[in-house]
């Protein structure tokens, strides 16, 4: 018997195989769109087969009997169907009336349907709704869906046309998906009008900015010669109201409010709206946090919240104020060498002055707190009197977290400080909101903008759903019912 011998490479190792690729990058890329088309043909063949089929099983259904046979129009059996002339819904007057076309754009294929039609014995044509599609469809709920997904990631509708264009057979109409987007404008109502399922002990309280186009009352006539409105562009603030579980750091968008400016009316009226949803302290709400609007002080004083609650700036911004406020040593520099030298030293003086004052909200008791600013004032007095000023302007205001931390300690729970005297957590999210305004330039209507503002939201998670729930299908559930 032979003997298989097996060539060894000199190191006494099994020598590695190399595989021969027959075909260059661009023929296996050929052979693979071939295949593909292949394939998409398929599976449009057999989408289409298994519509047809599930259409004409439904009008067998409303029928009540097979197809080709007459129906007697003495049955009294009334079906989901009515007719358009002489009003009847008994399935006895039905009859088959040959098919229709109509396309219907799936998730990656565009299908051509030959849908099933029905006519009265008076003539009158039967409007008849199937499970497959909704009346006058032509996307699916699949693909409606991944519209919304994408302007909830802030692209535009171009952005989203060109994102569907190739597995749809062309970029769908801006009107069509912007159509998508409006039907969200029932979930936006249903989220800023109805009561807090939970009410937050804290709410952080911030402003973004955006453009949106407003009507003059002017019209003009475009190039097709259609009379237009003529539009001009309006700054529009977002005043938004996040509610933290202090004893857990959850935090959750309550609500928004639109506005020309941060002025006392706009911050009232989201105040007053948060507190008809059931936002007050009898309810458990103990501090509000902001960055020191005048409007937002006047409207809280407009505004009653309840007996108790806080108000607490930022601690974050009146750092960043104290920075400004430092001027630095004064002295001339002729030279290059000592304008930079002097500019460093400038730098230098402000790292100390903000590190200083941060230290003392690092304090855990008001004792502290106190001891620790005095010895910044006796210090930075003389030298930078702006930035103490800036310390010392409404001071108590910056450490009204200690009373609600205190308060909480008392009843046994542990509230860190890091959800109760800035505003800083809601940077990641603010930029999330600000690149969607930048990436839509300007909106061009107010309900367009509360519309991606929500899916925004919803796909960064600020919106508050069941633990493990997809927001797309949380989103589409809601719309269904």
């Amino acid at each position: 018997m032979s003997q298989k011998i097996t060539a060894k490479a000199g190191n006494g190792k099994r020598p590695k195989h190399k595989k021969v690729d027959r075909l260059t990058r661009a023929e296996r890329r050929e052979h693979q769109l071939v295949r593909q088309a292949a394939w998409l043909d398929r599976w449009t063949t057999c989408a289409r087969t298994f519509l047809e089929t599930l259409l004409n099983g439904e009008v067998t259904e409303i029928l009540g009997r097979p197809y080709g046979t007459w129906g007697d129009r003495a049955e009294p059996i009334g079906v989901q169907a009515r007719y358009n002339r002489c009003g009847k819904t008994t399935r006895g007057w039905f009859r088959r009336n040959g098919t229709y076309g109509r396309t219907l754009v799936l998730e990656g294929i565009v299908v051509a349907l030959r849908v099933p039609r029905l006519r009265c014995h008076c003539g009158a044509t039967v409007d008849l709704s199937f499970s497959a599609f909704a009346p006058y469809a032509r996307i699916s709920p699949e693909l409606e869906e991944r519209l919304r997904e994408g302007l909830a990631l802030g692209l535009t509708l171009r952005q989203v046309g060109e994102m569907t264009a190739p597995t749809n057979a062309g970029p769908l109409a801006k009107s069509t998906i912007n159509a998508r987007g409006q039907e969200v404008s029932r979930l936006v109502n249903v989220l800023r009008q109805g009561a807090l399922e939970q009410v937050p002990p804290v709410v952080l309280v911030d402003g973004i900015w955006g453009k949106t186009l407003v009507p003059t009352g002017a019209e003009f006539v475009d190039r097709p010669g259609r009379t237009r409105p003529r539009v001009r562009r309006q700054r529009i603030g977002l005043l938004v109201a996040y509610g933290v579980e202090p004893t857990t750091g959850e935090w959750w968008v309550l609500d928004w409010e639109r506005a020309t400016q941060e002025d006392q009316a706009s911050w009232a009226r989201l105040l007053a709206r948060l507190r008809e949803r059931g936002l007050q302290a009898e309810r458990g709400f103990q501090l509000l946090v902001s960055d020191g609007s005048d409007g937002l002080k006047a409207a809280l004083a407009e505004v009653d919240l309840g007996a108790g609650v806080k108000h607490q700036l930022c601690v974050f911004h009146r750092l960043r104020n104290i920075g400004k406020a430092v001027k630095g040593l004064r002295e001339a520099a002729p030279d290059a060498k000592e304008k930079a030298e002097a500019k460093e030293a400038r730098r230098a003086r402000r790292r100390a002055v903000v590190s200083e004052a941060a230290a003392i909200y690092q304090a855990e008791n008001r004792t502290e707190v106190v001891r620790r600013r005095d010895a910044f004032v006796a210090k930075w007095q003389e030298e930078e009197p702006e930035a103490v000023a800036t310390l010392l302007r409404d001071f108590e205001r910056t450490i009204a977290y200690l009373d609600v931390q205190e308060a909480a300690a008392r009843r046994g729970e542990i509230w860190d400080a890091k959800y109760l005297r800035t505003t800083s957590r809601l940077e990641r999210l603010n930029r999330t909101l600000r690149r969607m305004v930048r990436q839509v330039v300007v909106f061009h209507a107010e309900a367009g903008l509360d519309v991606r503002v929500y899916l925004t939201l919803m796909q960064a998670g600020a919106i508050r759903i069941a633990r493990g729930a997809e927001w797309t299908q949380v989103i589409e559930d809601a719309l269904a019912a």
